[in-house]
């Protein structure tokens, strides 16, 4: 008789340590899937500073194969060539980064006329969102990447 006593005493003991261990697991679970999270914006905030660099290195290689007499003018911030890389390269649907901004600026490095620095400015779309759909105010820090460099040696 003892030992039927002795069990059903036991009997809730299965049903706490299940509850236990289904905690245990979803917490677990819980953090894969915020480590997920983590490394889908790592790997897009990556893969757009890649895209930023990419874009600035080719408006570089567009103004070392321009003639030297119009390359300012053509390229500055405002030129018929900077808006042309800008709308193709930066701005074209399925191309190009969120919300992209770009300014050129010759003799960048003290008055050397042969320097040019290019900042290429983008938002990720998650952080727009955030930004449109907050009743407060919200605070946007754009990413942004600058190449100076010298354009003719």
């Amino acid at each position: 008789m003892d030992r039927t006593v002795g069990r059903r005493g036991q009997g809730g003991f299965t049903l706490i340590e299940s509850l236990i261990a289904l905690v245990v697991f979803s917490v677990g679970v819980l953090g894969l899937v915020g480590m997920q999270s983590m490394s889908t914006r790592v790997t897009t905030d990556a893969r757009l500073r890649t895209e930023a660099a990419a874009a600035a290195d080719e408006l570089l290689a567009h103004m070392q194969t321009a003639s030297r007499a119009t390359v300012v003018a053509d390229f500055s911030t405002g030129g018929a060539r900077f808006e042309d890389w800008l709308a193709t390269r930066l701005r074209a649907a399925g191309t190009g980064l969120p919300d992209a901004q770009a300014t050129v600026r010759f003799s960048a490095v003290g008055a050397d006329a042969n320097t040019v620095r290019i900042e290429i400015t983008w938002t990720l779309p998650r952080e727009r969102e955030r930004a449109l759909s907050g009743g407060g105010v919200a605070v946007v820090v754009p990413r942004q990447h600058v190449t100076v460099s010298a354009l003719y040696d």
